[in-house]
């Protein structure tokens, strides 16, 4: 148990930190809500889903294959690593840019971005360029298990993020140039905080060898990354297509354009930050975690109890959000509700968001068999099944189903690649999963969403009992069937809270 308890250790301050600043970022989307129309927030929001897009083209898989590569080094090859591998981003990534730059106009066209919108692919760019910058320094925090520094920076970046926005955006009226310019203000200090990272580590010389094994790990996590932000991003461009027959069938009365609905689609998907939230905190101790542990005698079995214990937590914290989520929305700050109730009707989605990022989370815990056996290749074709079902998901279930059917597509495309990668992967390095108990957590799992999926979309006919009630009886219920064992709870707790004090 002391190894789990270490892993929930450093996943609680990566998960403390993200909880955080996703908590300051969040802050942000009630703010967008009262400042932008909901047309310049879909706007806002197809540009950032093109800087995610183009994040993992940039970075080339560097940080991952860095954390591979360098758990096997010793300190001179690790800075080996570092030099290659930055200074490949860093070149890269300004060659990269020139292009964006040349055809911002076809993109414009593209995403439906009016003229007077169109200097935000600039910022996008230099963003783009400077968050580039930071990747390896982060991978290189992970590796040395430093969460606090990796944490502190974090927050420091949404910190000015959130201050620059209340002067550009709030005091100085700049609209969504505002927000563009917050965004590449944070991302430049963010670089320079990393200074001591890179004078330790940057300045060896780069080698070929180096950079080519880099490269042989990291370029086919790039097809991949970018099948990922497909099979994220892709309900919200895809939003275009609906037309406005389909829309006035949907949402009668309502008064909705493509924008307005892409718009109210993303403030859905970041009210969905929690799942992210668990996926990313779990990601960011996860990878150094198995690529550490995988030569323990008992590795499969601890592997497979990981699973279990984040599946559990995920349950916990995902359904008590849902219960809740309209009272939550509604909350009233400074005499307004937290989130503007024109971005409301995207509440009954939320709890299908929630469930995309659950399979998420698995997909994240069974990418440890193709990176311990370096065959990262086999996520390119996984992934692209996922691709395969994201396109034609969005392309038949938006027009039928509107903002269900860009949620219906995220959740099947991440149960796709869940089931592939777990064949793959328990192919490669099979873990323990113990289906007797597997089985019915995921019944658990699935009836509490159930619950939550209705709360939502019927807030109204739930009263507080309706709500306490089940909710209540989900959280006793893995304790009273046996599914979860006290004695094994307290293990994961630090010494001092198992061993009673001496009288």
């Amino acid at each position: 148990m002391s190894r789990i308890r270490a892993l929930a250790k450093e996943s609680l301050i990566y998960g403390v930190s993200s909880i955080a600043s996703r908590f300051l970022n969040f802050l942000l989307v009630p703010f967008y809500t009262h400042v932008l129309l909901p047309s310049d927030f879909g706007i806002q929001n197809i540009l950032f889903a093109m800087i995610a897009f183009l994040n993992i083209v940039y970075q080339f898989g560097f940080d991952s294959a860095y954390l591979r590569l360098a758990n096997d080094a010793d300190t001179a090859g690790r800075k080996r690593l570092f030099a290659s591998a930055f200074w490949g981003q860093a070149v890269g990534s300004m060659l990269f840019s020139l292009p964006l730059l040349v055809v911002t106009g076809p993109l414009a066209k593209l995403f439906l971005i009016p003229a007077a919108s169109r200097s935000l692919f600039y910022y996008s760019a230099a963003i783009l360029v400077l968050d580039t910058l930071t990747v390896v320094p982060f991978a290189h925090l992970r590796l040395e298990h430093r969460p606090t520094r990796f944490a502190a920076l974090r927050l420091g970046n949404v910190a000015v993020n959130i201050a620059a926005n209340l002067v550009f955006v709030l005091k100085w009226r700049m609209g969504l140039e505002g927000v563009f310019l917050a965004n590449l203000v944070a991302s430049a200090l963010t670089v320079l905080a990393q200074i001591p990272v890179l004078g330790r580590n940057a300045f060896s010389a780069p080698r070929r060898e180096v950079f080519a094994s880099l490269l042989r790990f990291g370029l086919p996590l790039v097809p991949a990354g970018l099948y990922g932000i497909v099979n994220e991003m892709a309900g919200r461009v895809f939003m275009r297509m609906i037309k406005p027959e389909d829309i006035e069938r949907l949402y009668p009365g309502r008064g909705y354009d493509v924008l307005q609905l892409a718009g109210i689609f993303s403030a859905a998907w970041k009210l969905g930050v929690f799942g992210l939230l668990l996926v990313q905190m779990y990601r960011m101790a996860w990878q150094p975690f198995f690529q550490q542990r995988h030569k323990d005698a008992d590795a499969a079995d601890l592997f497979g109890r990981v699973l279990f214990y984040f599946l559990t937590a995920v349950g916990y914290a995902a359904v008590t959000l849902m219960a809740f989520l309209d009272k939550l929305v509604a909350l009233p700050i400074a005499g307004r509700p937290l989130i503007a109730p024109a971005y409301w009707p995207g509440l009954e989605i939320v709890p299908g968001v929630l469930l995309a990022y659950l399979a998420q989370a698995w997909v994240v815990n069974f990418t440890l068999g193709l990176y311990l056996a370096k065959q990262t290749r086999h996520l390119m074709w996984i992934n692209g099944a996922g691709v395969v079902v994201t396109l034609a998901g969005n392309f038949l279930l938006i027009p039928a189903l509107g903002l269900w059917g860009a949620t219906l597509t995220a959740i099947v495309c991440y149960l796709v690649i869940a089931v592939l990668i777990t064949r793959k992967s328990q192919q490669l390095f099979p873990i323990a999963i113990r289906w007797p108990r597997m089985l019915p957590l995921l019944g658990w799992l699935a009836a509490g969403w159930a619950f939550g999926t209705g709360v939502q979309m019927e807030p109204e006919r739930f009263t507080w009992s309706m709500r306490l009630g089940p909710l209540a009886a989900f959280w006793l219920l893995p304790f009273v069937t046996g599914m979860l064992r006290p004695a094994e709870l307290r293990g994961l707790l630090p010494a001092r809270f198992r061993t009673p004090r001496a009288p």
